[in-house]
């Protein structure tokens, strides 16, 4: 089965493949492209609420490749980051070939912290190309609609890139046509006039007749990397408008922006600079030798999860990262995969994932039966949520088996 009839499997929203919807097919063809050039989960907020002791088998989505790298800092045994998009699984071969090959802090920064140099494309020619399987080589070498190599995103900046970013870009367009400061929104003090003059003019815009009518377009949200199923539990019984102009708030106005990456990326693209103060954990200057060392226990996997969980010996998994890929599917394949997790898991493993609305997947009713065997810890979900800086879901989910329930 090809990359694309997997993905088309994962976003299906109906347990009949007929019944899919034109908008699924057109998701399912999206999503191969690079989408997330910065995952959008805080992997503080994951350790946080996982909790996890030291030697720790973690297998979570790849995305991006941030938090995975990012889980070294747990001090793992080992990380399988499965992903069924080839573009996201290349960019996390690309950050563990930096670990490898580049020589200090200072380039590895350069490429992935600010990916803005012209020499970067001689770096990754010269130091990292070598460095990378054939797959990811491809990827990178691969020319895109205008002509250049892939590996040329990180000349002219990498976060403006991706389709996220891209649509981040639409963003910023729509606010200076609005006369929204978007530098005022992310290093203004929080109650000059400045800024407040800013998040009105931020309510009237999420509150016009343009963004009812433009969060009204499935394909529009294509770029957010949300599916047509998803769509629908984000909006709820909200104006989908209503709803993304909260999470906004929630992303740029809850969290100092000092420290809050995911508001400079959200508002800038881009990282305010190298060091440790507001970066993800793998790009900051302290942790660098901690990932060096541990660049080999990172292991990317091309795969759907349910399968690769399903090929694992049985107890040993402590821990399982879905980020928000329930809300992409069917009650039969997440009780397919929650099986899975329950034969590969070690019996204190512990599962966590995100959802756009407040509601876990397995409060519903087809998937009550599953509650017999899985109780979701309140209080290390409170964590995640309230330590989650990126503002963007309604809801964090943790997991563990009820006492007395190992097959």
């Amino acid at each position: 089965m090809n990359t694309q009839q997997l993905i088309a499997d994962a976003v299906r929203n109906s347990k009949d493949r007929s019944e899919s919807t034109l908008w699924d097919a057109l998701f399912s063809i999206w999503f191969r492209r690079l989408v997330y050039t910065q995952i959008w989960e805080d992997p503080e907020a994951d350790l946080a609420a996982l909790q996890l002791p030291i030697g720790s088998t973690i297998v979570t989505i790849s995305s991006g490749g941030c938090n995975a790298l990012s889980y070294l800092t747990a001090k793992p045994a080992q990380v399988f980051a499965v992903d069924l998009n080839e573009a996201h699984l290349a960019l996390l071969e690309l950050k563990l070939a930096g670990l490898r090959a580049l020589p200090d802090y200072a380039s590895f920064w350069q490429f992935f912290g600010e990916g803005t140099a012209a020499d970067n494309a001689d770096v990754y020619r010269r130091r990292l190309r070598p460095a990378l399987d054939r797959d990811a080589r491809g990827y990178w070498d691969e020319r895109d609609f205008r002509g250049r190599p892939r590996y040329r995103y990180f000349t002219d900046g990498f976060y403006r890139h991706g389709a996220l970013g891209h649509f981040i870009g639409f963003a910023h367009l729509l606010a200076r046509l609005a006369k929204i400061d978007l530098d005022v929104l992310l290093k203004g003090a929080p109650d000059s006039p400045e800024r407040q003059a800013a998040l009105q003019r931020v309510d009237r815009l999420f509150h016009s007749r343009f963004a009812r009518m433009l969060t009204g377009t499935p394909a529009l949200l294509f770029s957010l990397g949300i599916p047509p199923q998803q769509r629908e539990l984000l909006g709820g019984d909200q104006p989908l408008n209503e709803v993304l102009h909260q999470r906004l708030l929630r992303l740029i106005d809850v969290y100092p922006n000092e420290t809050n990456y995911f508001a400079w990326q959200a508002l800038s693209r881009s990282y305010p600079g190298p060091g440790d103060r507001c970066l993800p954990l793998y790009l900051q200057e302290s942790r660098y030798q901690q990932m060096r060392a541990g660049a080999g226990l990172v292991i990317p996997v091309h795969e759907n999860l349910r399968v690769f969980l399903e090929s694992l010996p049985a107890r040993q998994i402590d821990a399982v990262v879905l980020l928000d890929s329930q809300d992409w599917m069917a009650p039969d394949e997440i009780r397919a995969l929650w099986d899975a997790i329950d034969r590969a898991g070690k019996e204190q493993v512990r599962v966590i994932f995100r959802t756009a609305g407040a509601e876990s997947p397995l409060e519903t009713e087809p998937l009550a039966p599953l509650q017999q065997t899985w109780q979701r810890d309140a209080t290390r979900s409170a964590i995640g949520f309230d330590r989650d800086r990126s503002g963007i879901y309604g809801g964090f989910h943790c997991y563990m088996r009820r006492s007395g329930s190992v097959g």
